[in-house]
């Protein structure tokens, strides 16, 4: 369903002129396409620095690799090669499922360094400007990207059990999950081993089973995003052979727990099975989610911002998502949000940005807790992730 004007609550209607808006969705809904095209090409170059299924060269990290052509203006060397080695790669994919569509994604006519040399340059130019400048609205004109990573649901396990914990009567039976993503081609922590995989729809589900806020003949997850690689996955998933890679870097002693249990609720373990082996340093399971599991699981393809599914969920989640929506876009997509949930259904996020909080008040959506959360510590920066629960009035 579209949004409307008349959707908007008053607070929100003054940001918009009635007559034009159907022209500003128009605009939204474009330049959405050109940000998914832009995140596409992203992944293209992060595959390109850091894959190691088609070159012997040293990997690439992308941020490292922004500061050195910043500082020197000039593609460096090693990337050079990487991408020519890139090049001829894709002109002979075989069966590697990610080669196959970049494949597709560069046109015959486009197969040429100075093309591939654009996006190296623009995707570093960006990574520059949010890595060592510290610009802090720099995902508001990003490419749309599919990243997601295991870690990425430790924050939202943590929201439910905190939901669980302050109404344990809560039943939850419809799920909408806004984004979900796919593991094609993060810019960090590469891994490509396996099939491009989406793990927080199953995530989620393991989740709210496992801590008894929902029954698995009960359970309906529908998840929404702008990428048919990611529809594509969620489709297909429950009739293949159900098997989920779960691997991760790992954490403190609580996430490493999290890590360790995920999927006992929805699943079993693929130990036994034909799995590729990852380096020491990840921590690595293999499950096969069951039928049911797999099958309350659905997706479409939709644009949060300007439009909406004619249903009715008991939570949303959204993590990673609402980053990428300028202060009127993100007006936009909570309206959206605010439509499908009824009064005392939950709101999960990550955004902890001043104005989600402003917002959810004029929704009649405010935010009920908010915490931060250890993943990881140690020689790296302390990796940490934050959630946020609404509840619908």
């Amino acid at each position: 369903m579209p949004l409307r004007f008349d959707d908007l609550p008053r607070q929100f209607a003054s940001r918009f002129d009635r007559d034009s808006f159907p022209t500003v969705i128009e605009s939204i809904n474009r330049e959405t396409a050109g940000r998914e095209r832009d995140g596409e090409f992203d992944h293209l170059i992060a595959y390109a620095l850091q894959s190691d299924q088609f070159t012997s060269e040293p990997k690439i990290e992308p941020a490292q690799s922004a500061r050195e052509y910043v500082q020197f203006g000039a593609i460096p060397a090693a990337v050079e090669r990487r991408l020519t080695g890139f090049l001829k790669a894709v002109t002979t994919p075989d069966d590697n499922i990610r080669l196959k569509y970049f494949s597709r994604l560069l046109a015959p006519d486009q197969r040429n360094v100075p093309t591939l040399d654009y996006e190296y340059e623009r995707v570093m130019r960006f990574l520059y400007q949010k890595e060592f400048r510290g610009v802090k609205d720099a995902y508001e004109t990003r490419g749309h990207s599919t990243d997601t990573q295991v870690a990425a649901n430790y924050a939202v396990w943590n929201a439910l059990a905190v939901i669980k914990a302050s109404s344990p009567a809560t039943k939850i039976r419809k799920i909408l999950i806004v984004g979900p993503g796919l593991d094609f081609a993060p810019r960090t922590e590469l891994v490509d081993v396996f099939r491009p995989q989406s793990f927080q729809p199953y995530a989620v589900a393991d989740a709210v089973l496992g801590l008894h806020l929902a029954q698995g003949e009960d359970l309906q997850i529908d998840c929404v995003d702008i990428n048919k690689r990611v529809i594509d996955f969620i489709d297909t998933f429950a009739v293949g052979n159900r098997l989920l890679h779960l691997y991760s870097e790992p954490g403190v002693a609580d996430y490493n727990a999290y890590f360790a249990a995920i999927g006992h609720s929805i699943g079993v373990s693929a130990k036994g099975m034909k799995t590729r082996e990852l380096p020491a340093s990840f921590l690595q399971r293999s499950i096969v989610v069951n039928a049911k599991a797999a099958a309350s699981v659905h997706a479409v393809r939709l644009n949060i911002v300007t439009e909406r599914l004619e249903e009715s969920y008991d939570l949303v989640v959204a993590t990673n998502v609402l980053l990428y929506f300028n202060a009127k876009e993100l007006s936009l997509a909570l309206t959206n949000i605010a439509k499908m949930l009824p009064a005392g259904g939950y709101f999960v996020h990550n955004d902890l940005r001043p104005v989600m909080e402003a917002d959810g008040d004029a929704l009649q959506m405010p935010a009920v807790a908010a915490r931060t959360v250890l993943i990881a510590q140690g020689q790296r920066a302390p990796l940490y992730d934050s959630f946020s629960i609404c509840r619908k009035r």
